[in-house]
């Protein structure tokens, strides 16, 4: 007889401050302060040795000894006490080999962010563990695995990640079982058995998977690297759901009350404040099928019911994806549950080809953490180590190569030459290569100093690429190994070149260096000037070939040169055409520009238009952006779609946006994403916050609440929904 528990709803509220004040057992092991004492005094005494034996040792520290939680009504059991010592090893690690690297490299990179053309770092923030392999071996799998390796490998530095790959996974088994202890305490009857088994062996159950990947993904974060996506749901779950249906050991409502524990997790972790963790559906299979299944959809009304923004979805879509599907998650949107991103097979498996990846791997594709493609468990994608204002070099060389508001040069331009439209794009690129170069040639520098940071024995332990080279993520152990750069603006950019040619090489309104001098005062004296550009030329997102076909060039122009150049690290680089919510922190570092933009206004976010400029409809949107080679931005490119709640009202209106997906992918788009508001509701719940507590907005990559957001970023999504802001 299965035990009763009190049911998710019932508990849901304490559920959702889990994490706010664990229940802990003091009497299990240390509190934070004892764990970092110990972390600190380890380290100090074993400092000296290969530090992937350390950071094993910490973690193991960790795992065994800090004091643990379980709640005896919750089906799964996580709670450890982690201490941040080993999050201030890290920092510390980097602090020192960032202070190794060549002064003047370091002082370009500090000059360009200070001006807001580009920043680079170490990026630890992007991974995907290899779940297949933790699924089906389970944490004694992977240690014996690990274990097997070592016997057979004949270099020392091979064995010495080996132990520290089967060190970590018995530590972390060691934990499953101190855990388990703990609810036989309690009397926790539903989790307790989960947890033996999970001790000894793979699992076997869907409450079994379900605990071993939240286990994972806390132990992973603990080692230092953040987890961005949890897989491939229904592919990789779907076998453990149907054993557990066909035997009777789960019902299809079980099954979701278990779903609706383990997701409440993930926001309980970061109550909404945070980017969130990427569940992947749909798509192709190997075989050509659709890989939709009775999981897929279960798994679409559990987040209809709990209506919570994070974790936050990816829907794989090509062109057999079946329309009931798609419908599905059309209605979620329709409710305000946008935290969906499409994504287009029928773009992405040629991208991934042409970049040199084989056909079997493609099928696996995940988005890491946004919508930034990858293969789960094969590649390190690494999808943010650069990100770069495209619209800023375009202020820079209007300005000689200097900027107006800090004073910093960073390139040199002889105005004299720049006679014609064509001579000043070609000016644009000579500079965009030019800062790009610089940008790549810093990152790489990052890039070497990972080993002596943040070796990974845990999440390298489960790559099959890292057990059968021997080598660690972070010495390129991997299959695949890329580092991605985020271009930002292009929607500013277009618009702004397109304003060059029109008001300076053809209509002759004012020379380079007047326009420059307007900017420069930040069009102050000149308000016709600035309307005329902002208000009566093409933009971007119209479906107007001006700022279009320039767009194309540009893009064209960077994705080869991008993502031909290494990266150290046995890959290359990847454009990625996007920004997040960087367009916002990139305009309030860049000044007045052509496009009738005043000095700190926000870009264009990701490859859609200036806010407020796309003013023929979504239909031109998607031609515009469909005009792009979204095969060049192997970094991942999202459109962001807004609608009004009345375009998609009534029984038709999630039909529409399935249409909408439709058409965009068919054209050639690779991923999108939609908001559903009106300005006026916005309004409304800023006046009366508390009235609209579950409001959610699709911020970039994630959703939040409306509320939660700072009045600047409230004000844009007004003026996105075609408000004054």
């Amino acid at each position: 007889m299965k035990p009763v528990k009190p049911s998710f709803d019932f508990l849901r509220a304490r559920l959702e401050r889990q994490y706010l004040d664990p229940d802990f057992d003091p009497s299990t092991g240390l509190d934070a302060a004892g764990l970092d004492a110990r972390i600190e005094a380890y380290w100090d005494a074993h400092s000296g040795e290969p530090l992937i034996r350390t950071r094993a040792a910490l973690l193991e520290l960790v795992l065994t000894a800090g004091r643990i939680g379980v709640d005896p009504d919750d089906r799964f059991a996580d709670h450890i006490e982690t201490g941040s010592g080993i999050r201030a090893l890290q920092e510390k690690l980097q602090k020192a080999a960032l202070a190794e690297l060549p002064a003047a490299e370091d002082a370009e990179r500090r000059e360009a962010w200070e001006c807001g053309c580009f920043d680079c770092w170490l990026d630890l923030s992007h991974t995907t563990p290899d779940w297949r392999s933790i699924l089906s071996l389970g944490v004694c799998g992977l240690r014996d695995r690990a274990l097997a390796a070592e016997r057979a490998a004949k270099e020392e530095k091979a064995c010495e990640f080996y132990r520290a790959a089967a060190r970590v996974f018995e530590a972390m088994r060691c934990y499953i079982v101190r855990l388990a202890e703990l609810a036989e305490k309690r009397g926790a009857a539903i989790v307790a058995p989960v947890l033996r088994a999970l001790s000894e062996r793979p699992p076997q159950s869907f409450h079994e998977a379900l605990q071993l990947a939240y286990l994972y993904h806390e132990v992973q974060e603990i080692e230092g690297e953040l987890v961005r996506s949890m897989g491939c749901f229904d592919r990789l779950y779907i076998d453990f759901y149907r054993r557990d249906i066909a035997s009777g050991a789960l019902t299809r409502e079980e099954a979701k009350e278990l779903l609706k524990f383990f997701w409440i997790k993930f926001y309980a972790k970061t109550q909404g404040l945070q980017a969130g963790k990427n569940f992947c559906f749909g798509g192709l299979l190997p075989d050509g099928s659709d890989a939709v299944n009775e999981l897929t959809v279960l798994a679409y009304e559990t987040y209809r019911e709990l209506r919570v923004v994070d974790p936050k979805l990816t829907m794989r879509v090509h062109s057999g994806s079946a329309r009931a599907m798609l419908r599905q998650v059309a209605d979620c949107l329709k409710g305000g549950l946008t935290a969906t991103v499409f994504m287009n097979d029928d773009v992405l498996f040629p991208l991934f080809l042409k970049r040199g990846k084989t056909p079997e791997d493609v099928y696996d594709y995940v988005a890491i953490g946004c919508y930034e493609p990858a293969i789960m468990g094969r590649e390190m994608c690494c999808s943010m180590t650069i990100i770069f204002n495209l619209a800023k070099v375009l202020e820079l060389l209007l300005h000689g190569g200097g900027d107006p508001a800090t004073g910093i040069r960073l390139f040199d331009v002889h105005e004299g030459e720049l006679t014609d439209f064509d001579a000043f794009f070609t000016a644009y690129l000579d500079a965009l290569k030019l800062l790009l170069k610089r940008a790549m040639h810093i990152e790489r520098l990052r890039t070497a100093m990972w080993s002596r940071v943040n070796p990974s024995p845990l999440l390298s332990g489960t790559m099959a690429d890292c057990i059968a080279s021997g080598r660690d993520v972070s010495e390129a152990g991997t299959k695949y190994n890329q580092s991605g750069i985020m271009c930002a603006g292009i929607g500013t950019l277009a618009d702004s070149l397109f304003a060059v040619k029109r008001l300076v090489f053809e209509e002759k309104r004012c020379t380079l260096p007047e326009l420059a001098a307007v900017l420069r005062s930040d069009w102050a004296g000149h308000e016709e000037l600035r309307l005329y550009a902002k208000m009566r030329l093409p933009k971007w997102g119209n479906n107007l070939e001006g700022p279009d076909g320039l767009a194309r060039r540009v893009t064209d122009f960077a994705a080869e040169l991008i993502n031909r150049e290494p990266n150290g690290k046995n890959g290359t680089f990847q454009m990625g055409l996007w920004s997040i919510d960087n367009n916002r922190l990139f305009g309030k570092k860049t000044g007045a520009l052509p496009d009738g933009s005043r000095a700190g206004e926000e870009l264009s976010k990701n490859t859609g238009a200036s806010a407020g400029l796309d003013r023929r409809g979504v239909t031109a949107l998607i031609n515009s952006v469909t005009k792009l080679d979204h095969t060049g931005f192997a970094d991942g490119s999202v459109l962001d779609i807004t609608l009004h709640p009345s375009a998609v009202s009534g029984p038709d209106g999630a039909e529409l946006i399935v249409d909408l997906v439709r058409t965009f992918f068919a054209r050639g788009g690779q991923s999108v994403q939609f908001n559903i508001f009106d300005a006026e509701t916005l309004r409304r719940a800023q006046r009366e916050p508390e009235k609209y507590a579950n409001l959610q907005v699709r911020v970039c990559g994630w959703n939040a609440r409306f509320i939660d957001l700072s009045a600047e970023a409230q004000e844009a999504f007004i003026a996105a929904a075609g408000g004054e802001a």
